[in-house]
């Protein structure tokens, strides 16, 4: 009964598009293109030395914490999950998420792809 009456409020809720969510309670979903870029080495807007398994997100758009979890789907086939940290925000014209040359490799990829439509939650 609990499963029911919680499944039917988060209907209503994403309906209505007013539904809140926290951290633990929930994870947020952002759908949109993945690129790289080639930050590693550079201080990020977190102030941290970006590593391989850093991002950065759209600024802007969706700004998660500093050192937030982020585990990235690409949705064309390979259809591979990575993990990364938020430590640095940008423009990301064409993405709501940039992650490292090594990163974006492991997704499955080649760098001269670009980009790759998925979403990533947190």
């Amino acid at each position: 009964m609990k499963k029911l009456f919680l499944a039917l409020l988060i209907l209503a809720g994403s309906t209505l598009g007013a539904i809140s969510y926290s951290s633990d309670a929930s994870a947020k979903k952002v759908n949109g293109n993945i690129t790289w870029y080639n930050g590693v080495g550079k201080k990020g807007s977190s102030g941290k030395k970006l590593g391989h398994w850093d991002c950065a997100t759209k600024l802007g758009f969706d700004v998660p914490r500093n050192g937030t979890k982020i585990r990235a789907y690409a949705k064309a086939k390979p259809k591979k999950v990575i993990t990364v940290y938020k430590n640095d925000v940008g423009r990301l014209p064409n993405a709501v998420l940039d992650v490292s040359p090594k990163a974006f490799k492991a997704l499955g990829y080649p760098l001269s792809k670009g980009r790759v439509s998925g979403h990533y939650s947190y």
